[in-house]
């Protein structure tokens, strides 16, 4: 049989495309293959607790325990220094000292709160521009959940516990007014609980919250609180704080300090997910969002997982507070100063500032604690990272935007 060569050529075209389609349907079966792989890598890495613990957010729904006994007990100088009733043409809650007739003392009419680079600095020292916001000697008094029980572990040189007196006096009572609002930005009452396992031994939970102690001195209280990206936050919060000389001169270098690195972040925050998702395996998520071992130990934690996971202690406060309360995004902040600073000044019923007058002041002062240029040269986390802190905080996330009602919340 006789074959012509355009016959030929067009069966050697045809064997060659036989060949093609065979060798590009290998291709897609490896990369499905691949890609099955690469997902379930990554949900094995990504440490998604609600994925594995089923009802993870169960135990957060109960009521949280509320025994004030406790408190009482402790601070018997607040309870004999309080009067019956504050003074009603005071926009702050204040009274006269019991002791001294002619002594004005007061309480916050708003606290500040937030997490470890989140904004709370820069949000304090913006919103207290406002000429009727009086906040005494310094931003964070920190009397509440850390003075008054305790030395800080940090300042050797503070080792006496402080009485309530000694924090009403610093509020500076003599410059408040009766159009005054007081300020208290302690940015750790929504968070820390130091050492409650030694104070309340054989406790299995902290027997009340900050929450329940300002509600039930002030409960006409106003509640703000500044959140943020949590992973952003932590990766932020590794870098100013094991970089900063008064942390990093009091603990070893193998925990982190002075040695920072994409590389030992990474190593970090697997370490400490590791250690965390240990816990809430015995323990449940509740127990574990207040564990010392977890929360503000940066003697023994190179990473503050927990400090991110909002959700732990944001319902207890909207649930003593409501509408008296209100939750800012560090992201909105950044995005609308202005409108942000104005939205809070109407939220406190205080007179209107002019978005003119704003501007000019926001302008000539820079954001406070902001990356340092040695931080800056360091770069970002590496994109593994950042993968595996996004899906672990994923739930957390969602949880607070259901809680808020709100999916600003969810930090996408």
């Amino acid at each position: 049989m006789r074959f012509s060569l355009k016959s030929a050529i067009k069966a050697a075209v045809l064997l060659a495309l036989l060949i093609l389609i065979n060798i590009i349907g290998r291709l897609q079966m490896d990369t499905s293959v691949w890609n099955s792989h690469v997902q379930l890598r990554y949900h094995q890495d990504s440490s998604n607790l609600a994925a594995e613990i089923p009802g993870l957010f169960e135990d957060g729904k109960a009521p949280y325990p509320s025994n004030l006994s406790y408190f009482w007990q402790e601070s018997p100088d607040i309870s004999e220094s309080l009067p019956e009733k504050y003074l009603e043409d005071y926009k702050s809650f204040c009274w006269y000292n019991k002791t001294n007739t002619t002594e004005l003392l007061c309480l916050p009419r708003v606290y500040l709160g937030g997490f470890p680079k989140c904004g709370s600095a820069d949000l304090f020292r913006k919103v207290t521009f406002h000429p009727h916001i009086k906040y005494g000697a310094c931003k964070e008094h920190r009397w509440w959940s850390r003075y008054r029980l305790q030395h800080d572990w940090r300042e050797q040189n503070n080792s006496v516990k402080q009485s309530f007196s000694h924090y009403l006096h610093q509020l500076h009572p003599q410059d408040i007014n009766k159009d005054s609002v007081l300020f208290d930005s302690s940015a750790l009452l929504f968070w820390q609980y130091e050492f409650w396992e030694e104070r309340y031994a054989g406790l299995e939970e902290r027997p009340y919250s900050s929450a329940d102690v300002i509600h039930a001195i002030t409960p006409q209280a106003k509640i703000l609180v500044i959140v943020r990206n949590p992973t952003e936050r932590l990766w932020s919060d590794y870098l100013f704080f094991h970089g900063h000389d008064s942390i990093g001169k009091e603990y070893p270098v193998q925990l982190g300090y002075k040695n920072l690195s994409p590389d030992s972040f990474d190593k970090a925050v697997r370490n400490e997910i590791s250690r965390f998702r240990d816990c809430v395996t015995r323990k449940g998520l509740r127990k574990c969002c207040f564990d010392t071992k977890h929360v503000d130990r940066y003697d023994t934690a190179v990473v503050t997982l927990t400090l991110g996971m909002y959700v732990c202690s944001i319902p207890e406060w909207k649930e003593r507070f409501g509408d008296q309360m209100r939750v800012i995004r560090l992201e909105d902040y950044s995005a609308d100063p202005v409108g942000t600073l104005k939205s809070i000044h109407e939220f406190l019923d205080l007179p209107d500032m002019t978005k003119q007058v704003l501007e000019i002041y926001i302008k000539s002062h820079k954001r406070r604690n902001e990356r340092s240029k040695d931080n800056k040269k360091l770069g970002d986390m590496l994109g593994t990272t950042r993968q595996l802190l996004n899906s672990f905080y994923r739930p957390f996330n969602e949880e607070l935007a259901r809680v808020m009602g709100d999916e600003r919340f969810l930090f996408e």
